[in-house]
């Protein structure tokens, strides 16, 4: 039986990133992530003898014309459709489009946007047979051998699926206890030049390193797809992972994806010392709580090769943290920041602006933060409630969100209107947050000393444009 696993093409010109929490426009990052959970489960599915493919419409140049040309032409009798709340609408409309090219084909989504309001999602368009709730590999391979086995969906865990008009919810599916056990991401799927790091042009890939997150932040919606409990990789089979993408695909450079590798500093520092170990040779970054670093820490993941950590500061006012559960404290973040540079490495600080309680002082307590940290790097996020998340349901209760269309959840848009903020002023300090950090000496030399070519005068402009469309 032939699968079809899609990132759909983009809306309007706008690519966005489908993975997990991670729900955004490419323009943040000025690059593509490279789509490690369809990736996964592709590997899972051809591990039990399906026929599988993989596009992406994130990087490649395909249309709704050339998903319906596939489908007419190639006859899958699943189609995987991968979604993010921002984009719900023309993901769940590719449904359609599966429909007229191959009736008998079944329509399948997955994501935390469909796995927290699935009745809603079937609602947007009739086409659509089934919605994955939670993570996503087993039920999907589930799904698949009661299709191609002609049996019925109903009692397999994790799904919800609509038969005779009538939609049907089984069981939520336990989490996945030993991520060992999934197989490598089926790369070989996927054109993996496409997927390339800011500034040096390098192919990069992700490696999923844990999934769960014990922490209460109200803005976060992870826990509605992988849970609140850790479950982690052990650090030889990350290494194994990495060991055979550099091998196999001659790519040396990696961002480690989990709600944050740094949860377990022991955990973390054995995987570091695992790749020191085998002498890998290779570059990546990672992100991070404030309060999880230790100099001992920092200086292991250096010398692992890792160059870049992001980190969590979400806010310059401790009011505002303590309101949204992050359980930190501005003396963590300069502590953290501090430390990361002493060691050598470079700083991405995220903050979020627009947060309930947010005042025209707290948001310029954010913009001076991100500032005197004298970060390398900074992304000012608009607040946003994702489905899943604590804001969201804050949100319906209280009637913050000043707009209800999915397409302007997403984080260069203000969508809360609180009693203390509008939109509008939310955006404005936005731009304010943006121009103000990126205007900064040591900012712009930074950035001026990233050129080594004529061509990278070429990539930097290029950066320049598509970030400045996401800013």
């Amino acid at each position: 039986m032939r699968v079809l696993l899609l990132n759909p093409p983009p809306e309007q010109g706008v690519n966005v990133i489908r993975e997990g929490r991670c729900m955004q426009r490419t323009d943040a990052w000025t690059t593509v992530w490279s789509p490690v959970s369809l990736a996964t489960v592709a590997a899972v599915l051809r591990d039990e003898g399906f026929e599988v493919r993989i596009r992406d419409g994130s990087v490649e140049d395909i249309s709704g014309e050339d998903v319906s040309r596939e489908v007419r032409d190639w006859q899958p009798s699943l189609v995987v459709i991968n979604t993010a709340t921002t984009s719900i609408d023309q993901d769940i409309a590719v449904a359609a489009l599966v429909k007229d090219a191959a009736p008998a084909c079944r329509t399948l989504v997955m994501g935390i946007h469909p796995s927290t309001l699935p009745d809603e999602c079937f609602a947007i368009n009739d086409r659509l047979d089934i919605i994955v709730r939670g993570e996503p590999e087993y039920s999907i391979r589930d799904a698949a051998a009661a299709i191609s086995e002609d049996r019925s969906l109903e009692g397999i865990p994790g799904l919800s699926y609509r038969r005779d008009g009538i939609v049907h919810h089984n069981e939520r599916r336990p989490f996945i206890e030993d991520l060992d056990e999934l197989p490598f991401p089926a790369w070989d799927l996927v054109d993996t030049g496409r997927y390339r790091l800011p500034f040096t042009g390098k192919r990069y890939l992700l490696v999923a390193s844990a999934r769960g997150c014990p922490y209460a932040c109200t803005f976060c919606a992870s826990k509605a797809y992988y849970g609140a409990r850790v479950r982690k990789r052990s650090p030889a089979r990350i290494v194994d992972e990495i060991s055979w993408i550099r091998d196999s695909f001659g790519i040396r450079d990696f961002l480690f994806w989990a709600e944050s590798f740094t949860n377990d500093q022991d955990y973390a520092i054995a995987t570091a010392r695992e790749m020191i170990d085998r002498n890998l040779d290779v570059s990546w970054v990672c992100n991070s709580r404030v309060d999880t670093v230790s100099p001992e820490f920092l200086r292991t993941i250096k010398e692992a090769g890792c160059w870049m950590i992001g980190f969590g500061i979400e806010s310059g006012s401790q009011e505002i943290l303590d309101a949204v559960k992050k359980k930190t404290t501005i003396t963590d973040v300069v502590t953290a920041v501090r430390m990361a540079h002493e060691v050598g490495l470079e700083v991405t600080g995220h903050c979020i602006l627009g947060l309930p309680g947010e005042t025209e002082e707290s948001l310029q307590m954010t913009i001076d933060l991100a500032r005197f940290l004298r970060l390398d790097y900074a992304q000012f996020y608009c607040a946003v409630a994702f489905p899943g998340s604590e804001l969201y349901e804050q949100s319906i209760e209280n009637g913050w969100l000043g707009e209800t269309d999915w397409k302007y959840f997403e984080q260069n848009t203000s969508i809360l209107s609180t009693p203390s903020l509008s939109t509008e002023q939310v955006m404005a300090a936005r731009d304010r947050a943006y121009l103000s950090f990126y205007r900064q000496p040591h900012v712009v030399m930074k950035t001026l000393g990233k050129i080594k070519s004529t061509g990278d005068i070429g990539a930097l402009a290029r950066m320049a444009k598509d970030f400045l469309h996401w800013a």
